[in-house]
């Protein structure tokens, strides 16, 4: 059974990364936003692993994301988003934990 659990923060080799890679972040997200002219919001996927010394970005559209989730869950994490703000959905191998952290 999965525990939701509200937190300050990611682990400190996500938040690291993040502040570190914020510009290159948000290209992603620009590209990925024009690339997909229909949609109002997206969300930056990250797979990562501080074991294995992977960080895995890509951006995800509506499809994409109705395969790991379901639409309804999408669409209330998408309305959820504060304005000017984006969302990142990290799933941490290594502690088989997901963090939503918006930015």
């Amino acid at each position: 059974m999965s525990t939701i659990q509200n937190i300050d923060s990611a682990p400190s080799y996500i938040m690291k990364f993040i502040h570190m890679n914020m510009e290159q972040l948000c290209t992603i997200y620009d590209e990925g936003m024009y690339e997909n002219p229909n949609l109002e919001k997206g969300i930056l996927c990250f797979i990562c692993s501080e074991k294995e010394n992977i960080m895995d970005v890509q951006f995800m559209n509506d499809e994409m994301m109705y395969e790991i989730l379901e639409k309804e869950s999408v669409m209330n994490l998408k309305n959820n988003i504060e304005e000017n703000k984006k969302l990142l959905l990290i799933k941490d191998t290594d502690i088989n934990s997901i963090f939503l952290i918006q930015v």
